[in-house]
C-alpha cells in the first residue's frame, strides 16, 4: 500500500517523543553540548527532508553542524529556507549525481578540518518506494529500511546516549542500527575484496559492515578515507553484471577502518517488537533465499550470482543431463539456441568472426564482459585440468544455460554431445513461478512450446510436470 511507501513528519508525536528524551537524557545533553559534532546528510530524495528534519532536530542543545550534499538535479526543490532554521549554519555542497551517498560524503569530509570534531553523523535519505526487499536474511517492507537506518542512528530514543558513547568511550569507533551490522554473502565479499585489491586496498574475509551507511563515528576513522586518491569521477556506475562499483566498496571499506584501528563497531536495538513478530516470516524466506545456494559444494561465478541471483527466491536440484541436450537463450525474448550451435561452440570449431560480435553484443546490452582472451585462458586451463565439478553449470527449468555456457562448450568439444555432466537447475520463485504454479501443466508445456519450441525439463518443482 502507498501509505507504507512515502515520507511523514508525524511532528506532534515526535515532537513528544523528542521532549521525553530530552528530560531524561538531560544529564548527557549538558555534560556534551559544547562538543562539536558534524552531521553530513546525503539528501538524493528532496521529499524525505519533511521527515528527516524531525530527526534532525534531535540534535537541539548540541553543537553541530550541518552540512548537505545534492545532486545538481534537485537544486530546485531543495527546501534552503526550511534547512537554515533547522541550522544557521548549514553548508550546501552541490555535485554531480555521482556515486551514491558515498562519493558526495567523500567530497564533503575534505572541506573540514575533521580534527575540529569529536563526532560525525552520516545520513542518506533513503528511499522508501520499494514494496519489499529481503536482504542480509531480513525483510523490510516499504519505510521500514529507512525507519530502521534512522531510528537506529538519530532517533529519539538513542541520540543522546549515541553521542555520550561516540564521544566518551575512546574504545567505540561507529555506532548504528544494530540489525543493520551484517556481513556479506560469500560473492559480495569476494567481489568487494577485488575492487578494493583493484584500488590497492587490502581487507580480509570476514569483515562488518553498516548496511545502508548511516551512522555515527569517531572522526579520526575517516581520515584515511579522506585521504584516499578519489574524485567524484573515479565513482563510475557499473552494471550488477560486472561486479560491485567503488561506492559499494568504499560503502564497506569505511566500516572495516573502524575496526581496523582497533575501535568496536556497537549497534542501537531498534523497532524491535517490528522486527520481532517479522521474525518467523524471514526463516521462512531464509530457507528459499539464494543465499544458500552458498552451503552447496559448488563454487558459483561471483558476478553471476551477483547479476542474477542476488537477493532471491529459488528451488534448485542437481540433475543429470547430456551436454547436447543443453540450451542457450542470450536474454529475454532471443531465440533459443541448441548448445552445438551456439557462439562459443563455433569459436572451438574454429570460426571466430561470430563470437566477437557475440562479444560485442554482451558489452553493448551490459551482460557480463567476454573476450575471446578470456575465453582462451578457459580452454587453456580445461584442457590442462580438465572439468572442476564444483564450477557446476547452472541451467533454468527449460534446461536453458544460466550460467556455464563457455565451459559446457569445453566439455561438448572435447567429449561429445552425448557425454553426460551434473547440472544445477535454479529457478526463481516470483511472480511468474507463482502463475506457472497456478495454471495446468498441459497449458504450460503448450505455451512453452509455442513460444520456445521446447518444453520444461522434468522436475518435481514445475508446474509443467503436474497431471
Amino acid at each position: 500500500m502507498r501509505i507504507f511507501r512515502t515520507y511523514y513528519s508525524h511532528k506532534t508525536l515526535r515532537s513528544a517523543q523528542r521532549r521525553a528524551a530530552a528530560a531524561r537524557n538531560a544529564a548527557l545533553i549538558d555534560k556534551n553540548r559544547d562538543r562539536r559534532i558534524l552531521v553530513v546528510l546525503h539528501l538524493f530524495y528532496p521529499e524525505s527532508w519533511k521527515e528527516i528534519r524531525e530527526y534532525l532536530l534531535n540534535f537541539s542543545g548540541y553543537t553541530w553542524d550541518l552540512c548537505i550534499t545534492f545532486p545538481d538535479m534537485i537544486e530546485e526543490k531543495l527546501d534552503r529556507e526550511d534547512i537554515l532554521s533547522i541550522n544557521p549554519r548549514t553548508r550546501f555542497l552541490k555535485m554531480e549525481n555521482k556515486g551514491f551517498d558515498i562519493g558526495p560524503f567523500l567530497m564533503a569530509i575534505r572541506e573540514y578540518d575533521l580534527t575540529s570534531y569529536e563526532a560525525v553523523f552520516k545520513l542518506q535519505s533513503k528511499g522508501v518506494k520499494r514494496i519489499f526487499i529481503y536482504i542480509y536474511r531480513q525483510l523490510f517492507f516499504g519505510r521500514d529500511w529507512f525507519l530502521n537506518l534512522y531510528e537506529g542512528t538519530v532517533g529519539a530514543s538513542v541520540i543522546h546516549q549515541t553521542i555520550d558513547r561516540i564521544l566518551n568511550d575512546p574504545g567505540i569507533g561507529m555506532i548504528g542500527a544494530r540489525n543493520l551490522i551484517v556481513h556479506d554473502p560469500v560473492h559480495k565479499e569476494n567481489l568487494i575484496i577485488r575492487r578494493l585489491q583493484e584500488a590497492g586496498i587490502r581487507v580480509e574475509k570476514g569483515y562488518r559492515f553498516l548496511a545502508g551507511t548511516c551512522f555515527a563515528v569517531q572522526p579520526s576513522c575517516l581520515q584515511a578515507l579522506k585521504d584516499l586518491p578519489f574524485t567524484l569521477d573515479d565513482f563510475v556506475p557499473v552494471p550488477s553484471s560486472r561486479g560491485m562499483s567503488l561506492a559499494h566498496a568504499l560503502e564497506r571499506y569505511m566500516c572495516i577502518l573502524a575496526e581496523k584501528e582497533g575501535l568496536r563497531i556497537e549497534g542501537n536495538d531498534v523497532l524491535k517488537l517490528r522486527r520481532v513478530i517479522r521474525r518467523p516470516l524471514e526463516k521462512v524466506l531464509y530457507g528459499i533465499s539464494s543465499e544458500r545456494l552458498h552451503d552447496l559444494p559448488y563454487d558459483f561465478d561471483d558476478e553471476y550470482f551477483l547479476w542474477r541471483l542476488d537477493n532471491r527466491f529459488v528451488r534448485w536440484q542437481v540433475r543429470r543431463m547430456k551436454v547436447g541436450d543443453l540450451r542457450y537463450q542470450m536474454g529475454p525474448g532471443e531465440k533459443i539456441l541448441p548448445l552445438e550451435e551456439t557462439w562459443p561452440c563455433r569459436f572451438l570449431q574454429g570460426d571466430r568472426a561470430p563470437y566477437e560480435e557475440y562479444c560485442r553484443l554482451h558489452k553493448e546490452k551490459g551482460y557480463p564482459s567476454m573476450t575471446p582472451e578470456r575465453f582462451e585462458a578457459l580452454i587453456r586451463s580445461m584442457s590442462e585440468e580438465g572439468f572442476d565439478p564444483r564450477h557446476i553449470i547452472l541451467v533454468n527449468e527449460l534446461g536453458v544455460i544460466r550460467d556455464g555456457q563457455h565451459r559446457a562448450c569445453c566439455i561438448a568439444h572435447k567429449h561429445g554431445l552425448d557425454y553426460e555432466i551434473d547440472v544445477l537447475e535454479v529457478e526463481n520463485i516470483d511472480r511468474i513461478w507463482l502463475i506457472k504454479r497456478l495454471i495446468p501443466g498441459p497449458v504450460v508445456r503448450l505455451y512453452y512450446r509455442k513460444r520456445f519450441g521446447v518444453e520444461p525439463l522434468r522436475s518435481s518443482f514445475c508446474a509443467a510436470e503436474r497431471k
